[in-house]
């Protein structure tokens, strides 16, 4: 492969792109896209460095971007995986972090103003549809920036993401399969691609098997465990409740199960849930959770590799449009809807 010890899956997987395109890339790089073949061999980069110990000095500083309303006040879960996940990109480039909240600028001060005084480098940044027109602000100071976990259509500004409507799709499906046909939704109350990637595979199965979306049995809550217990108690006071459920962040997940053990209500004979997870929450119940899965170490190790690399000048200065895969993972908290067959 060029490297000692890299395979074609090692090389795709730092790469962010199919392992069909590493090979193309190494055996036919006329064959392949000017993008392609700098990710190649900035992956191969990073492997011959991790295995020599050698990296190269940085003297920028990566910036952290967030909006409260998205990322900020509880550094926790998805987002502390992120940041984290950042940081350590950054010191292993030798470069600063800095986290910036959009919310404490001085009287006055432009988004573009804050970064210029702040003097980073490259910009990491967490928003949400509402928040997306910083983006024009972000994109005068013409420095390498990239969205996590949100794309965009802004021409100055890349991203890096994981698509999650086929794998969504494919959970709900899988209920359908097992019996289902009531089947309700919770998602984020912060509204960005992510989160209504999940929604509209979600109705995309509904509609797939004939199934008429219901208004009641999708809400919106808190992305945390309290969140998840609030909407177990709606579904169920509603005149008929679902049998299965689909909840788009790991937290609810995690409360709704709890809520569902507190009421004595049994998983899945009575109830059938499928969450979601960005690290391995899934496992820390018993039975781990049917979920749809998404790798957000992996997802902050490419977007910090990124600008860490265009801050050095070692790739393209175009900006990224990366799309990284979800999938369905199914364990032990789906199963037939045993009161549905009663009722």
């Amino acid at each position: 492969m060029g490297r000692q010890g890299a395979t074609v899956r090692d090389i795709a997987s730092i790469a962010g792109v199919s392992a069909a395109s590493v090979s193309r890339a190494l055996r036919n790089p006329d064959r392949v896209s000017d993008r392609t073949r700098a990710l190649v061999r900035d992956a191969l980069d990073r492997i011959e460095e991790s295995r020599t110990g050698y990296a190269p000095q940085c003297v920028a500083t990566m910036g952290c971007l967030f909006v409260d309303s998205t990322s900020g006040p509880r550094f926790s879960g998805f987002d502390a995986t992120i940041w984290g996940g950042l940081a350590r990109i950054a010191i292993r480039h030798g470069a600063e972090i800095l986290l910036m909240n959009t919310d404490l600028r001085s009287g006055g001060e432009s988004i573009a103003g804050m970064i210029r005084k702040r003097g980073v480098g490259s910009i990491a940044i967490r928003c949400d549809d509402n928040s997306e027109p910083l983006l024009d602000e972000i994109a005068k100071v013409n420095i390498p920036a990239i969205t996590v976990a949100h794309k965009h259509d802004h021409p100055s500004v890349g991203y890096v993401c994981v698509s999650s409507r086929e794998s969504s799709r494919e959970a709900v499906e899988h209920l359908t399969q097992l019996g289902h046909r009531r089947i309700a939704f919770c998602r984020n109350i912060v509204n960005d691609q992510d989160h209504a990637e999940r929604a509209d595979g979600y109705l995309e199965a509904l509609s797939r098997h004939g199934i008429e979306p219901d208004a009641s049995m999708m809400i919106s809550a808190q992305p945390d465990a309290e969140g998840g217990a609030t909407a177990i108690n709606r579904f169920l006071a509603l005149p008929k409740p679902p049998t299965a459920i689909y909840f788009a962040d790991p937290l609810p997940t995690i409360g709704a199960l709890r809520r569902l053990h507190e009421l004595g209500i049994r998983v899945p004979e009575q109830m059938s849930i499928v969450g979601f997870d960005d690290d391995n929450a899934r496992s820390l119940g018993c039975p781990s959770y049917t979920a749809v899965c998404q790798n957000a170490p992996m997802l902050a190790e490419v977007a910090g590799q990124y600008l860490c690399r265009m801050m050095l000048g070692k790739l393209p200065p175009q900006p990224p449009r990366v799309e990284l895969d979800s999938y369905l993972e199914v364990n032990g908290t789906t199963g037939p809807p045993e009161l549905a067959a009663k009722n």
